[in-house]
């Protein structure tokens, strides 16, 4: 399943890990000092866990952040097999199931001094609400959709999804675009909300 195709994402228990106990017996090969294991408990208790047959993703709808008033939800999305995911098209699906299309996360590559790099495990901080409104668009990236499964020019890109994906985007005027992207010739429909 790969390039955006990732299946159905369904909520889990994760078991043998009910106690601390029995938490501390299952990833005792992390070897790490009581209080880093004991905040690891506390964490993956708060965590909603979602999984298919290739991805596991941990829920925490309430990190520590530093935007007030902001809800943000952090994925800690990794495979089961515990090899590298190195398609992005999987991790916005993921964001999209999970979180909603409309939604905008982050991954961040942090300075040095704030590094984590354990595992092939993968982040999104998912930005959800702001004052109980939708949260606003974050203001770096591109302001309109463009997708193809088309090589051109100097470019290369991987056989996925995008000429049959359809999007319902929605500019500020209340006019709701359905862009296509079948093999970026169609001219867009345009429908009146």
């Amino acid at each position: 399943m790969p390039n955006g195709v990732i299946g159905l994402l369904r909520k889990a228990v994760p078991t043998n890990t009910d106690t601390y106990e029995n938490f501390c017996q299952t990833y005792d090969d992390l070897k790490l000092p009581p209080s880093q294991m004991r905040r690891l408990f506390e964490r993956q208790k708060r965590d909603v866990l979602y999984m298919n047959e290739l991805y596991q993703v941990a829920i925490d709808k309430n990190p520590d952040h530093g935007f007030p008033g902001m809800v943000i939800w952090h994925l800690s999305i990794k495979r089961l097999d515990k090899d590298v995911l190195v398609d992005w098209r999987d991790l916005q699906a993921i964001k999209n199931q999970l979180c909603g299309a409309d939604i905008e996360a982050v991954q961040l590559f942090p300075s040095e001094h704030r590094l984590v790099d354990t595992s092939n495990q993968y982040h999104l901080w998912c930005f959800m609400k702001l004052g109980g409104k939708r949260a606003p668009k974050i203001p770096v990236g591109w302001q309109s959709r463009s997708t193809t499964d088309v090589p051109g020019g100097n470019a290369r890109q991987e056989p996925g999804v995008a000429n049959t994906l359809r999007a319902a985007v929605r500019d500020p005027m209340g006019i709701e675009k359905l862009e296509t992207t079948d093999d970026a010739q169609e001219e867009p429909q345009v429908r009146e909300r």
